[in-house]
């Protein structure tokens, strides 16, 4: 056996070992994909200035996506705190009236808008703090409530363009290549979703026919009616004008800002910047460790090493393509070995690097592996000492 290949199989071994601790909760992703990009640099016979460049180059290679989450959670913050959100879900309450079923689909579109721009877990938490609890009141089962919120957000987040500046930057494609796809995708998770809710609501006989007010108005915070047009502001700019997403989402907290908090807008500002960055400072950190794989697989060592195994077992077929990101899907899940936040956007950049498969095709399967990953609902289990 070459060096070569001995040195290709010792980095497919680091990628098993990191996904294995992973899975195993011994490492978690933030430490597992930086430390998986040295590792394979190293292998890969990176001296002192290949470990440097992925290092120095790799961390900083992503700043624009790191800018764009950072902004997309200025403006999640701005949502939430000055009670745009919850007005949305007001009026989606208010349309939907007695009548269970309107009322749990009117709640998942209001769901699905504020998610096109929205990130970060504290937006999911302080949406999901307000929708569930509504839908709980009218007799929603507990699993069908939160299973319609999770398809709602998965539906809102195919625009998300925060998600979108990933994309990309990573893959290197242009956002108009990915417009047909993410329509096709949006209207495959809006029939599921409709025949889901459908289903369980024909099946579910034991559920309220009849809302019950809550002991407290729903909105805290009414923000007028012309600030809710705030969630879906950025991707308004971004597909119809060609607006940057960093601009784009500037504008949108600006504008909400000034729509609700007219005279401490300043403030609202700086709170929702301090807030927002608390929110979103894992997926920095790994947005970071993702740079410094991308540098790692692109260092002529690791490239060479990879090649032949990568192009041996790549899908070279639509048959090939659909069992790898298709019934392989389900290890997208949170720690899993497809997971593009995780190691396996090795996977994905090494595809990537070696041109094994076109950019488009390889990001439309990215977005449609995050569909089941943002669609599944974990078991929360709680742990003493």
């Amino acid at each position: 056996m070459t060096p070569g290949a001995l040195a290709g199989l010792a980095m497919v071994g680091i990628f098993i070992a990191a996904a294995a601790l992973m899975i195993a909760r011994v490492l978690p992703a933030l430490l597992a994909v930086p430390l998986m990009a040295l590792g394979i640099a190293l292998v890969g016979g990176a001296g002192a200035a290949g470990l440097s460049s992925v290092v120095v180059d790799g961390t900083s290679r992503l700043a624009v996506v790191i800018v764009t989450v950072i902004f997309g959670a200025l403006l999640s913050r701005v949502t939430l705190s000055t009670g745009i959100a919850e007005t949305i879900v007001t009026y989606a309450a208010e349309f939907g009236g007695d009548r269970p079923a309107v009322l749990a689909l009117a709640l998942c579109a209001a769901v699905a808008v504020l998610f096109t721009s929205l990130t970060g877990l504290g937006a999911i938490i302080m949406v999901g703090s307000i929708v569930l609890p509504i839908m709980m009141t009218i007799g929603v089962p507990r699993k069908t409530a939160a299973t319609l919120f999770m398809l709602a957000f998965a539906l809102g987040f195919v625009f998300n363009i925060a998600q979108w500046t990933f994309y990309t930057k990573t893959f290197g494609i242009e956002r108009m290549q990915m417009q047909p796809y993410a329509l096709a995708l949006a209207a495959i998770d809006l029939v599921a979703l409709v025949v889901f809710a459908i289903v369980r609501f024909r099946n579910t006989r034991g559920y309220a026919t009849w809302a019950v007010s809550a002991d407290e108005p729903l909105a805290r915070k009414r923000a007028p009616l012309y600030a809710c047009i705030t969630p879906i502001l950025p991707i308004v700019l971004y597909l119809a004008f060609g607006a940057n997403a960093i601009v784009a989402f500037a504008i949108a907290a600006l504008f909400g800002a000034l729509a609700t908090t007219p005279r401490r807008v300043v403030q609202t500002l700086v709170a929702a910047a301090i807030r927002g960055v608390e929110d979103v400072a894992p997926a920095i950190v790994l947005f970071m460790g993702i740079g410094m794989l991308l540098t790692a697989t692109a260092l002529p060592g690791v490239k060479a090493a990879l090649e032949p195994l990568v192009s041996a077992i790549a899908p070279h077929s639509w048959l090939g393509y659909v069992v790898l990101f298709g019934l392989l899907s389900p290890l997208a899940l949170y720690r899993g070995p497809l997971n593009p936040f995780g190691v396996g956007i090795a996977v994905y950049t090494v595809l990537a690097g070696l041109g094994v498969l076109p950019a488009v095709t390889l990001v439309a399967a990215v977005m449609a592996v995050v569909q089941v990953q943002k669609c599944a609902i974990r078991r929360i289990r709680k742990t003493s000492g």
